[in-house]
């Protein structure tokens, strides 16, 4: 497709978020080809400026098919900032700086290793610093509509990942919210801890350099790996923008952020945890939640005790053992999971086959296994969160998230329908204790009941360091 962004799109966004009185609409994106497809829309419709700030963003066929987008955006004069975290921004220093020689692009790596090629030896050292990550996840056009939610950009998000791949889930968001998430991204870009790239290089790069980078990133770029209609006609992408716009619902909406300053330790306040713990503490009737890692601590347990006496249905979706990618996250989600049971939480588990994720890959990776990355819960019905904040403590007190919470018993049933798919027979395990407090995990395989009495589907290596993490002082990090 040749990218060229017709006018007009945002200020119609615009006009139709206007005859809402002052409500904001909200989009649940929660298949792989809409949530990618809607990403290249934003970035094909944008005439004035793009914000993208992730935590990840791979050089895969994801990665380099969506920074292509946004180079081509910049060629019609929209000004785009890209804020990563320096997690795993590695050897891409040169190759990064040189498309940021482009006019319209500005790149900014979050607190940046300052000793690009002993990145271990300073984190030891600077463990402090270096531990504290930015782990927010948007993209906004033209301050007009965002995108928000659990997923990075990397294959292993959109269905595309040979080895495993991710259930997520997304929001798209119009109105007035969408000044306030972009406000949150100028507070972390404006940040003495938001660098620019061309601070890790020894000679600041020009047009000439950027142009030889373009041609090695088209290069790179393997379409034939992606199933989804990229090189779509701006017709198609029309249709596509105005189906989201047809399917918003109109509503109250919060931005929920951790503030710059409390990742500095200079604001306790504008911790986001807070916020979330009132809210699934005010739970009249039900909660459902579900979370890529669920590490609850002591506070949190009696609280969901709490709400199984006051009559509150509790349940979560995590990963299980044979999905999670993080094995010291699953350690201490196994080190609590008795204690989560007996407070009267119903636990579930992602199988490693889930239906639900699996049916919606791309040919090359018909062979991986699920694994869960959403961040998302409904209280009672009539509220529900979507973002990038984990249950754990690392999110709580550590990382910096965003997320939207909205007010709407309409919203909040489309995410809760989605977070009911995920705990269905072929999805998930139901985890329970038997009669001496031993774990136990149920679905149902072909019409039968499959029990197991250890992790369902693993190798004693990998149950064995699960093991071992769930022995170490570390659950603080978590």
């Amino acid at each position: 497709m040749k990218s060229a962004a017709p006018g007009g799109v945002s200020g119609q966004i615009e006009a139709i978020a206007r005859r809402h009185s002052g409500k904001s609409g909200f989009a649940v994106l929660g298949g792989n080809r809409e949530a990618y497809i809607d990403r290249v829309a934003l970035a094909d419709f944008a005439t004035k400026t793009l914000d993208v700030q992730y935590y990840i963003w791979s050089a895969d066929t994801a990665g380099l098919l969506l920074a292509d987008r946004l180079v081509r955006a910049a060629d019609r004069g929209v000004r785009v900032r890209f804020m990563l975290d320096d997690v795993t921004f590695k050897n891409r220093d040169s190759a990064t700086a040189a498309l940021a020689a482009h006019p319209n692009i500005e790149v900014r790596i979050f607190n940046p290793h300052r000793n690009r090629s002993l990145r271990i030896p300073e984190f030891l050292t600077n463990f402090k610093r270096l531990n504290k990550r930015m782990h927010n996840k948007i993209m906004v056009m033209d301050n007009s509509c965002a995108i928000i939610g659990g997923r990075n950009i990397a294959d292993e998000y959109f269905g595309l990942g040979e080895s495993f791949n991710n259930r997520d889930l997304d929001i798209a968001a119009v109105g007035p919210i969408v000044r306030e998430v972009s406000s949150t991204f100028d507070e972390f870009w404006n940040s003495e801890s938001a660098v620019p790239v061309e601070e890790f290089v020894r000679e600041k790069p020009n047009m000439d350099d950027f142009r030889r980078q373009i041609v090695e990133l088209r290069s790179n770029i393997r379409p034939e790996r992606c199933p989804f209609p990229i090189d779509q006609d701006i017709a198609q992408l029309r249709t596509r923008i105005d189906a989201i716009m047809n399917k918003m619902v109109w509503a109250r909406g919060e931005v929920l952020f951790d503030s710059y300053e409390s990742t500095q330790g200079r604001d306790a306040g504008g911790r986001m945890d807070r916020k979330l713990f009132a809210v699934v503490a005010g739970a009249k009737r039900d909660v459902r939640m579900e979370a890529a890692y669920f590490v609850m601590r002591d506070r949190a347990i009696e609280e969901f005790k709490r709400l199984e006496d006051d009559g509150v249905d509790v349940r979560v979706l995590t990963n299980a053992l044979a999905g999670n990618d993080v094995v010291a996250a699953q350690a201490g989600h196994s080190r609590r999971r008795a204690q989560v049971i007996r407070a009267g939480v119903d636990v579930y588990e992602l199988r490693p086959d889930a239906v639900a994720l699996l049916s919606q890959v791309a040919p090359q990776a018909k062979d991986s296994r699920a694994a869960l990355h959403t961040k998302a819960f409904v209280v009672d019905g009539k509220t529900a969160f979507v973002g990038s904040y984990n249950l754990d403590p690392r999110s709580a007190e550590i990382n910096s998230e965003i997320g939207l919470l909205v007010h709407s018993e309409r919203f909040a049933k489309q995410v809760g329908d989605f977070l009911d798919q995920g705990v269905r027979p072929e999805n998930a395990y139901r985890v329970t204790l038997d009669p001496r407090g031993k774990t136990v995990w149920q679905t149902e395989i072909d019409g039968e009941t499959r029990t197991w009495m250890r992790d369902p589907e693993t190798s004693f290596g990998r149950r064995f360091m699960n093991g071992l993490f769930s022995w170490l002082p570390i659950e603080n990090q978590l």
